[in-house]
């Protein structure tokens, strides 16, 4: 209760952020700031380990779980292929992830949103990481 107008307020700022004539530079550092308030949150929301107690799907479709995620740091990718600026950020986010995937234990999630799943399922070709299952979202 104490976090639902902290939340609506999120909100709101991420509407206001979106409008395409708020300078650039000044709505990628709030965004920053956005993930990282709705992330801590989240943290007093949710149990984290149970929501992503699921299976997920590789790029060649095989099924990986979250025990086999065990030792990863873990981000969750929220993005949709009709998304500019995910579209945008995608191709930087591989470039970094293919760099230190391996190395530092490094592990994310796709978590689309997508209207319908073939657009969901072709935008995630370009993408080396696992996902959450449409079926799930």
């Amino acid at each position: 209760l104490v976090l639902s107008p902290f939340i609506t307020l999120i909100i709101f700022i991420m509407d206001f952020l979106s409008k395409q004539w708020y300078q650039r530079r000044v709505r990628g550092k709030m965004k920053i700031v956005i993930s990282f308030l709705l992330a801590l949150t989240g943290a007093y929301c949710v149990d984290v380990k149970s929501l992503l107690d699921t299976t997920y799907t590789d790029g060649a479709g095989k099924n990986v779980t979250l025990s086999d995620l065990s030792g990863n740091y873990i981000g969750l990718y929220f993005s949709a292929s009709w998304c500019g600026g995910c579209r945008e950020y995608t191709p930087k986010l591989v470039k970094l992830y293919n760099r230190i995937h391996k190395d530092k234990n490094w592990e994310v999630i796709w978590v689309t949103h997508d209207h319908n799943e073939p657009d969901a399922d072709k935008y995630f070709k370009e993408m080396p990481w696992i996902r959450l299952p449409w079926d799930q979202i």
